[in-house]
């Protein structure tokens, strides 16, 4: 079984006050929930190292956008810092995504992708999945699907495919739910 994760990150004791917000969206360009988390205060930054970089991606007045494109097998996390500046876009593979009596979720199937802002995108976690197959959370039908998931937006974001939707409508979104 895959880890099921949810938009409202309510466990995370890191968050000492919060906003949260969805909505359900259908327009020509976009169609799913979207939610956005605003961290308010937080009881430390939270850093992550990539190759040479360090970014932060936790703060005092970060704010995080979930895309969750209806029909697709990934959910997109756009990180924004206290100046609403885009840190980065943190695409998790999912075997599925929905809503429950608990919110808005996601079944992780462990691989993920980062888009930097300098263009630069990234595998993450291989390993994980890698292990999670061989320990049977994953089957290999679900391990196989990740790969091709991963491999069909990488094509997405290197193409420019319809600018990949969700990325091209981050700020958008993000805006929106500012109004909600």
């Amino acid at each position: 079984m895959t880890q099921r994760k949810y938009a409202a990150r309510s466990s995370w004791k890191r968050i000492v006050k919060r906003h949260y917000r969805e909505r359900y969206l259908e327009t020509t360009s976009f169609t799913g929930y979207v939610t956005r988390l605003d961290l308010i205060e937080v009881t430390h930054p939270l850093l992550v190292r990539y190759s040479e970089q360090e970014i932060q991606i936790v703060g005092d007045g970060y704010s995080w956008l979930q895309q969750f494109p209806a029909g697709q097998k990934h959910v997109v996390t756009t990180m924004f810092n206290a100046h609403g500046q885009l840190i980065q876009s943190y695409i998790d593979i999912c075997l599925r995504h929905g809503r429950d009596t608990t919110g808005i979720f996601w079944d992780d199937l462990f691989l993920d992708l980062v888009l930097l802002p300098s263009g630069e995108c990234l595998i993450l976690d291989a390993d994980e999945l890698e292990t999670a197959r061989e320990t049977g959370l994953v089957n290999q039908d679900q391990y196989a699907a990740a790969w091709m998931e991963v491999e069909m937006l990488q094509h997405q974001i290197r193409t420019k495919e319809l600018l990949f939707q969700p990325l091209a409508l981050a700020r958008v979104h993000h805006d929106l739910l500012n109004e909600a």
